[in-house]
């Protein structure tokens, strides 16, 4: 961790444009500019309503945020517990290699043992070695034989039947 501290704190209202910038920095990291639509109105319905869908951990460094982890809550019928979904994880690139993604993911293990979870569970792209390396470092498992389904957009009103 070198000479600085890292402090792990939940994200405030007052922190909606830091979110936005976060979700965009990541989208660009991951090639997927095209899909960023977020806004700091879409995320304070969401994330900061009387029940929000979505929480966020902020990574500070000397007052200056550099990093967050978005996650919810989801369910594993086959534990009959509740888990958590780590939607993004994201450090800024000056500031990798120093502790700080796996002090957010401390904190989302911490979260998810005080509310009785029996998985964390996310997504790393097969291209992003760096990624797979550190995620196995922190003593996960890639399950290779598992694929993501999605349907999206106008898919959704299809299959809803409109």
């Amino acid at each position: 961790m070198g000479d600085f501290e890292i402090k792990i704190r939940e994200a405030e209202l007052a922190d909606l444009e830091s979110i936005v910038s976060f979700i965009r920095q990541k989208s660009e990291f991951d090639g997927a500019i095209n899909g960023f639509v977020a806004t700091a109105d879409k995320l304070q319905k969401t994330l900061f309503c009387e029940s929000p869908f979505v929480r966020v951990l902020l990574a500070e460094v000397a007052g200056k945020t550099v990093g967050f982890a978005m996650f919810y809550a989801s369910y594993s019928s086959l534990l009959a517990q509740p888990c958590l979904w780590l939607d993004d994880l994201f450090v800024q690139a000056p500031m990798r290699g120093m502790g700080i993604g796996s002090a957010l993911l401390k904190r989302l293990a911490q979260i998810a043992e005080s509310t009785n979870c029996g998985r964390i569970e996310w997504t790393v792209n097969v291209g992003n070695a760096p990624g797979i390396a550190f995620y196995q470092k922190q003593g996960a498992r890639i399950l290779e034989r598992i694929r993501v389904c999605r349907i999206e957009g106008e898919g959704i009103g299809l299959l809803a039947g409109k």
